[in-house]
């Protein structure tokens, strides 16, 4: 009598981000688009906002947030690094770590965003190559400071 054995259905490889939430804080459609578009392929849960009063409850709505990606330059001369300290303000937010996403120039926005406490750097426009990497590496307790 025979053995019959039934083939196994590969199992998919588990993505980079897979059940990572991340919150992005960018005014730019087209730039929003790109970094969701880049995390959501590595099945991370994207959250968004522009900077506006309701941004914080949008946060705490999406809680707990694996990492949080702020532009520097928003809207209504919003500073990113001014709302850095309205997030770190937050209990809930003190500890996730932010990492600023930015076109200002890397070699003076670097320096400043080290100094403020963030937990990377990460030029735009972003390196599609490597992006999801660098937010898994960000949101599993490690700094990534990346200029291209």
């Amino acid at each position: 009598m025979g053995v019959t054995v039934t083939p196994r259905k590969p199992t998919p490889p588990k993505r980079l981000l897979s059940g990572k939430r991340i919150f992005v804080v960018e005014d730019d459609v087209t730039n929003l688009a790109i970094i969701s578009t880049l995390l959501k392929q590595e099945e991370a849960l994207v959250g968004f906002a522009r900077w506006s009063s309701n941004t914080i409850g949008s946060m705490t709505l999406m809680a707990p947030i694996d990492a949080i990606l702020l532009d520097l330059n928003l809207d209504h001369g919003s500073s990113g690094f001014d709302i850095f300290d309205k997030i770190r303000a937050n209990k809930q937010f003190d500890k996730v770590p932010i990492v600023a996403v930015s076109a200002l120039d890397p070699a003076l926005a670097m320096s400043e965003a080290r100094k403020k406490g963030f937990s990377g750097f990460i030029s735009k426009p972003v390196d599609f190559s490597c992006f999801a990497e660098q937010i898994a590496a960000v949101a599993n307790g490690e700094q990534v400071w990346f200029a291209v």
